[in-house]
């Protein structure tokens, strides 16, 4: 039956082919790797390599360069700014004027700027450059060319000049900011128009031009497009610019735009605007110089060392690859697959696996992409692995020494590298080398029969279904026994496993899980009956349904204001409509069903979750936004550490007016997962801020494998 279901969901769903897109990814050079110092003021590309000044002394790479490639130190020269000489060399700005510094480190002083106090140094059309002080601009052409003096009683702060010769010069008075260019022999005041003729008004940090003549002006205010003749565009928040106070632009020959700031740096490509904050991206977040080396990486030079985003071309199975290599190394203990933490996070060596709240179900979701994977591919490796988790969850079982009672976590007496939860926890007596964690709640029940019902169908062979059969039958009798609840070792019910009428229809705490808890012990009767083939699972089934209405009560399962948006919750409901879905076919129970999957998805579907998407498209056929779904899998990050990412100070981001329900600030619409801490599919999609600045944590890359290889199966998306 599930195999002719499949056939028939596929027959009715188009599969969306991804193509090869290009990967993020970030490297950072410091002292470590021969930086003077980490405080960098200054860096441009000057011919095969790259110069940053620091305050420590000027600093020198040979490009190409990878990640472990190392800076050495040219000159103890302390620059404030860098411009390439057109050689190999570069002109350097310090404390005792312009001196030209070549790769050999000789460096000799400019001629006529020998104690000039130059902030800026401009390249100029025709050759030479010029040089920038506040009471003076020089136009040094092998000598100084001629000397611009500002408007009376003002400063200068930076100048360009375009491609048509023209200077322009940013002056400030005492109570204002302007834009000069120069005509003739004197400065004319550029009226600074948007495009509905309005002045703009906005403090200037610098310029540059493009190769069709354009100027880009990084503003307070974000970017203004300038033609230089009074014809201005301001580019802001409103506008997609994620961050609007920018100090510095640059632009890649491959048509990349790199703004940074004091919060970060934005990057333009194809119309789109990516943000990189924090220590994913960033060794410090005040950006003072970008340069663009001839692969398309962005060297971003910031106050607390160097960074390297290389964006490369891969597709999805090779992240997935990626993921799953890391899991081998640090996440997987003894089959259980979860979050490690580093004792020492500049060392990754150092890991530590959490013997957790909810092994079995962090597990659950590994082991089901194994499934997915061995029955898309038949990749032997994927069904070891499947088996192996599988095993695991169901040791929580064997090991508590009570028929059906799953434990949160079991850990083996003589395990090294890992670190216990708290909670009660007990010596099995089944195997006295174990100790298990009780309280089970309804999480672990959802996730053990979601991941009995795909290995069943899609990986078992007829002694594993035996196996399945036993623990499916043993918890499914001690939830019919016990009045669908779990008792504990105490002999008392759990605090959250609990599904009986009388709680869930009659009792005003349940009232918020009242629609999870029906379908979920609904779910679990029909994957039971499915498995193990009792009748008594099924009349269960039907009395919840005909005498105690939990089938009305799941239609509304997704609770929404005035009620708590718990996003745990979301991810148990999809857990359990995935079997009921697929194995329900009596059609006036999946009329219904269908009212609740459909409302759930629908306000599911703005957070682009590729796990619920593709959940939805598997058992109903429909189209399920597998483009919005590859998206995101490719914005999934490389780098899984739990660093702090902040999103609540961006200028694109309309901050919604309520809190969610951590009391945490969130947005009336997603940031790109690539912009965001790594998160399960638990979390608060619209939550934007969260994280450790020191990256203790690292998640395994699960999230992404498991929609990823559903929707390979399920023929949702191939490559």
């Amino acid at each position: 039956m599930l195999a002719e279901l499949g056939l028939m969901m596929t027959m009715q769903r188009a599969t969306y082919q991804v193509q090869p897109f290009l990967q993020d990814r970030s490297a950072f050079y410091t002292t470590q790797q021969g930086l003077p110092s980490n405080q960098v003021l200054a860096m441009v590309r000057s011919g095969d390599s790259l110069w940053a000044a620091t305050d420590q002394g000027i600093a020198r790479l040979k490009l190409p360069a990878g990640s472990d490639a190392r800076w050495e130190k040219t000159s103890p020269v302390k620059a404030r700014a860098l411009l390439p000489d057109g050689g190999s060399g570069i002109y350097a700005a310090a404390e005792n004027g312009v001196q030209r510094i070549l790769a050999s480190g000789e460096a000799t002083p400019v001629s006529g700027l020998e104690s000039a106090r130059i902030q800026q140094l401009a390249p100029a059309q025709g050759g030479g450059f010029f040089a920038l002080a506040s009471d003076k601009i020089y136009h040094w052409q092998q000598g100084i060319a001629k000397t611009y003096d500002p408007p009376k009683n003002r400063a200068f702060t930076f100048c360009v000049q375009d491609l048509k010769g023209r200077l322009f010069a940013q002056v400030v008075g005492e109570l204002e900011q302007l834009m000069f260019r120069w005509e003739g022999e004197n400065w004319q005041r550029v009226g600074i128009k948007d495009n509905r003729g309005r002045y703009y008004e906005d403090t200037f940090y610098s310029a540059i031009v493009d190769p069709i003549g354009h100027l880009w002006v990084a503003t307070r205010g974000g970017i203004l497009i300038a033609d230089g003749d009074g014809w201005w565009l301001p580019i802001n928040g409103k506008e997609g610019l994620p961050y609007d106070d920018v100090r510095t632009l640059t632009l890649a020959s491959g048509g990349d735009l790199w703004a940074g700031s004091e919060e970060g740096a934005c990057r333009l490509r194809d119309g789109k605007w990516s943000y990189f904050w924090g220590k994913r991206w960033l060794p410090g977040n005040r950006v003072r110089a970008i340069a663009v080396d001839d692969q398309n990486n962005a060297w971003l030079a910031t106050d607390q060392g160097i960074s390297r985003i290389e964006s490369v071309k891969m597709t999805l199975a090779e992240k997935a690859e990626h993921y799953e290599k890391i899991i081998a190394e640090r996440h997987n203990r003894n089959g259980f697959v979860t979050i490690c933490e580093f004792t020492n996070p500049e060392d990754t060596s150092t890991w530590q696996i959490e013997a957790s709240d909810n092994d079995g179900g962090w597990t659950t979701c590994y082991a089901v992409a194994q499934c997915f994977q061995y029955a898309a591919t038949k990749d032997p490796k994927a069904r070891e692995r499947a088996r192996k988790s599988t095993y695991a969850i169901m040791d929580l079982e064997r090991l508590t020494g009570i028929p059906g009672f799953h434990a949160r976590s079991i850990i083996r007496k003589d395990e090294k590298r890992y670190f216990q939860s708290s909670g009660e926890w007990h010596e099995s007596p089944v195997d006295p080398n174990y100790i298990w964690k009780g309280d089970t709640s309804s999480d672990e029940i959802d996730a053990h029969y979601f991941i009995y019902s795909v290995y069943y169908d899609l990986v078992a062979d007829e002694k594993e279904k035996a196996d399945i059969r036993a623990v499916v039958k043993r918890s499914t009798d001690h939830l019919l026994d016990n009045n669908y609840q779990l008792i504990d070792k105490d002999g008392k019910v759990t605090r959250w496993a609990i599904f009986n009428p009388e709680a869930i229809n009659d009792d005003p705490i349940w009232e918020e899980e009242r629609g999870l808890n029906s379908l979920s012990i609904l779910a679990h009767l029909k994957t039971a009956y499915h498995i193990v083939g009792d009748e008594r699972y099924q009349q269960a089934y039907d009395d919840l349904i005909k005498r105690h209405h939990y089938l009305i009560n799941a239609i509304m399962q997704k609770t929404l204001p005035p009620l708590s948006i718990n996003h745990s919750d979301d991810e148990l409901a999809f857990y359990c409509y995935y079997p009921l879905m697929i194995y329900e076919n009596n059609p006036v129970y999946r009329r219904m069903w269908m009212m609740s999957f459909e409302r759930s998805w629908q306000i599911e579907r703005p957070e682009r979750s590729a796990f619920f998407n593709f959940i939805y498209g598997a058992v109903t056929g429909n189209p399920c936004d597998a483009e919005a779904s590859a998206q995101t899998l490719q914005e999934w990050p490389w780098d899984t550490r739990n660093w702090l990412m902040r999103n609540s100070h961006r200028s694109d981001i309309t901050l919604d007016i309520a809190n969610g329900r951590f009391n945490e600030p969130q947005s009336t619409r997603i940031v790109p997962y690539s912009e965001r801490t790594p998160m399960l599919w638990n979390g608060n999609p619209y939550a934007l801020d969260a994280g450790d600045p020191r990256g203790t944590r690292e998640y395994d890359g699960t999230p992404f494998l498991l929609p990823y290889w559903m929707g390979r199966y399920w023929k949702i998306i191939q490559e």
